[in-house]
């Protein structure tokens, strides 16, 4: 009976999670309103369905299980592009191989946006920024709003905006803080490629492939390795695509590569990092569980 209302609660996820891709749809262009609405929902659908996957493993075999086990693999999940981002809530955005904008909306379906560009991240209300061929800056709010300055790379997290500029210096280009109102303030440093964690703090790539830390008060700790991409998700799990593609997880002390998979872009979401592979299509790290029958 325990097993059946857990499968009937899980089903509801799933109906609702269709319901909500077939309401975005119909409308095109959603409100500041509903926007909010709809990320604090799929914070608590995401709450939800973690607790439904505890409640569901096997009651037969207490601790590991020999056969109820959890795995994560890399899954294609249609489309393809040259740049993704993923909103603290998970959804998934990616500059198309056009250069135009694209939202995932399951399987391997995804919906057209307005707009294009040639960097994308996604803030906390499932609203992209982005920068184009030209360095320009804009954050979508019901329309796409152009921001003053320039830049090449741009991240989000922690409610910050941080933007790698157009000035170029040694190691790359100028790293800088958006404060609001077109202002921006600059940090010391250069970089080429940004990632931004949930303190509001960022990791950076420079030209020479070199990892810094920020440490919030003006100055970067390198890291060991070396990369050509970083992303960083809404619990800090920080991942990498090192110079030989491959993709790599820091475990604190230093970069493992156990979890697979290799790509060109890199941007990480509450349930694992997803890639423009070298194939340019997306692939999402994400985890399989397969239960007793």
């Amino acid at each position: 009976k325990f097993l059946a209302i857990s499968l009937i609660a899980l089903l509801l996820v799933t109906a609702y999670a269709d319901a909500e891709v077939e309401a975005e749809a119909e409308n095109e262009v959603e409100s500041e309103s509903e926007v909010q609405t709809e990320a604090k929902i799929d914070h608590y659908m995401h709450k939800l369905s973690v607790l439904l996957n505890g409640l569901l493993k096997c009651h037969k075999h207490p601790g590991h299980c020999p056969k109820c086990h959890t795995k994560k693999k890399w899954r294609y999940i249609g489309g393809s592009g040259h740049d993704v981002g993923v909103s603290p809530y998970g959804k998934i955005f990616v500059i198309g191989m056009r250069w135009q904008v694209w939202k995932y909306v399951g399987g391997h379906r995804w919906k057209k946006f307005t707009g294009g560009g040639k960097r994308i991240t996604v803030d906390s209300h499932n609203f992209p920024w982005l920068t184009n061929h030209r360095g320009n800056i804009y954050q979508y709010h019901r329309r796409w709003l152009h921001k003053r300055g320039k830049a090449w790379d741009i991240g989000f997290g922690g409610g910050k905006i941080w933007v790698i500029g157009s000035d170029r210096r040694p190691g790359g280009f100028g790293i800088y803080k958006y404060l609001g109102n077109h202002r921006w303030h600059r940090v010391g440093g250069a970089a080429t490629q940004i990632a931004v964690g949930p303190n509001g703090n960022p990791w950076v790539v420079n030209s020479g492939h070199r990892i810094f830390r920020y440490n919030g008060r003006g100055g970067w700790q390198m890291m060991p390795g070396r990369a050509v991409d970083i992303g960083i998700g809404p619990r800090g799990d920080v991942w990498i695509i090192g110079t030989g593609k491959r993709v790599f997880k820091w475990t604190g002390r230093n970069w493992t590569h156990k979890y697979q998979g290799a790509g060109k872009r890199i941007a990480v979401g509450p349930n694992g990092p997803v890639v423009i592979g070298t194939d340019n299509r997306v692939y999402w790290f994400h985890q399989v569980t397969k239960y007793l029958s």
